[in-house]
């Protein structure tokens, strides 16, 4: 392959070998100081796959942003489909941590950028699916170019072809479960790096694949700030919710993981901490020239100065009605004593009671105060309406969620024996299972929680649909 010609490109060099093929450094045929990345796919062998390149390669093509290589070109060589990319001229991730474990600051960088990327790809329905340090190349400049956007969907592995263990590594749980991905599953791969940037090791080690993706569903990973010793907690905990087992509990967008690491960074900058922000190279929204005054703008080219205007607090119309809001925000709390004990309770019990969610959101706003101004008065009751709405919060979550808790006692096994004949859509043994545990379990003590969950799910099951509302 080495000085043959690949579309509009001559092959100069190999750079990189992958699973499915050989990455070269060509020069453009037309243009000959112009590089790129040429990746061929010597082990796509389906005729199909490469004759929809083109079109399933359309979407890579559109995205343009500081921090991912661009997309120029594809087509196919010999029978193989290739893909061209822009040449970047760096060190991937993964042979910087050859050299040891990044700073926990440098990693930081590495995450606007990436989060930056991510947003980019993902406002234009893009996902990465295969987000690993090998592919984050990190410039002589500090600029991250993020590779490989969406060639695994391209270019699927084969099904005989068995992934090595550190491309599983950063693989989400529900990749493992066979669950469609999401822009959440991009940001959990993108959590498993910036641990194994930080650490200097992923998120978790086993001897086999099979034993790895077991490991990525069911256990939780050291955390970081136990093996770097200055890792700062804010850091720490933000890793960790990346790597969450649920979805639902990660960030849902790239833009919100923006949000959070601006958090992070004023949190430690105003602990006395020194951070080089990554200068923003890519707007998100193209400046909008001034309206003209007549449409309600400053205007342009008037030579008339804009009229004085009294600073907003010293106008009486201004600070007499907030004075007097003040004023009442100071009496009102002891001139008002509130509900009493009793009368919180009363209007937190039927709202426990109730099957509806949004119910059992309202009867905290009773609870909260009821606990805080009164610890010594129905503290037990308190405590045991709580457990009940969590209980059945985690029911509703497992129901709708296939979640899988660990089980103790045989009341709470066949309580979840229910639980996965709803997952598995058989509803029939799913009722005979709840019964069985009302029925045998009834009169133990001990057994009231799984008792009262199984009842609450034979009621569910009662509805049209079989699912809780």
């Amino acid at each position: 392959m080495i000085g043959a010609r690949v579309g509009n490109w001559y092959v100069e060099s190999e750079i990189g070998r992958g699973a499915l093929g050989v990455v070269y450094r060509a020069r453009g045929f037309d243009d000959p100081d112009r590089l790129a990345a040429v990746k061929v796919f010597t082990e796509v062998r389906d005729p199909a796959a490469v004759q929809r390149l083109a079109a399933e390669l359309l979407p890579l093509q559109r995205l343009d942003h500081a921090n991912i290589a661009k997309s120029l070109d594809c087509g196919t060589h010999g029978g193989l489909a290739f893909v061209v990319s822009e040449f970047i001229d760096g060190t991937d991730c993964a042979k910087r941590l050859e050299a040891g474990r990044l700073p926990w600051r440098e990693a930081l960088s590495v995450a606007v950028q990436a989060a930056r990327a991510l947003k980019h790809a993902h406002n234009r329905n893009v996902l990465h699916r295969d987000l690993k340090p090998a592919h984050l190349v990190l410039t002589p400049d500090g600029t991250l170019k993020v590779l490989a956007f969406g060639v695994a969907k391209v270019f699927p592995p084969p099904p005989n072809h068995s992934p090595a263990i550190g491309s599983s590594a950063y693989f989400p749980p529900e990749a493992a479960s066979g669950k469609s991905l999401t822009r959440r599953s991009d940001l959990y791969s993108l959590g498993g790096v910036l641990y194994t940037l930080v650490t200097g090791r992923p998120p978790f080690a086993a001897g086999s694949v099979v034993e790895l993706i077991h490991k990525q569903c069911y256990t939780l990973p050291e955390r970081p700030a136990m093996l770097v010793n200055d890792l700062p907690p804010e850091v720490d905990e933000f890793i960790c919710t990346l790597l969450d087992k649920n979805p639902a509990r990660r960030p849902g967008t790239a833009a919100v993981l923006l949000e959070e690491l601006e958090r992070i960074r004023g949190k430690l900058e105003r602990k006395g901490e020194k951070l080089t922000w990554p200068a923003k190279l890519t707007p998100d929204t193209a400046e909008l020239p001034a309206l003209p005054a007549a449409l309600g703008g400053e205007g342009e080219g008037t030579d008339s100065p804009p009229p004085e205007t009294r600073p907003l607090l010293n106008r009486p119309l201004v600070v007499i009605p907030l004075f007097l809001v003040v004023l009442a925000a100071l009496i009102l709390p002891f001139a008002w004593p509130g509900p009493s004990a009793d009368e919180l309770y009363a209007a937190a019990e039927p709202l426990v009671a109730s099957d509806n969610q949004d119910d059992w959101d309202a009867a905290e706003k009773y609870l909260e105060p009821l606990a805080r101004k009164y610890p010594n008065q129905y503290k037990d009751e308190v405590s045991r309406a709580r457990r009940s709405v969590k209980d059945r919060r985690e029911l509703r979550r497992v129901i709708t969620d296939s979640a899988k808790p660990d089980l103790r006692t045989d009341a709470e096994r066949a309580y979840f024996r229910g639980l996965r004949f709803v997952q598995d859509g058989d509803p029939v043994q799913a009722r005979a299972a709840w019964e069985g545990v009302v029925t045998t379990f009834g009169a133990e003590p001990g057994e009231e929680r799984w008792v009262k969950l199984a009842r609450t799910g034979l009621k569910l099951l009662t509805q049209p649909d079989g699912r809780p509302r």
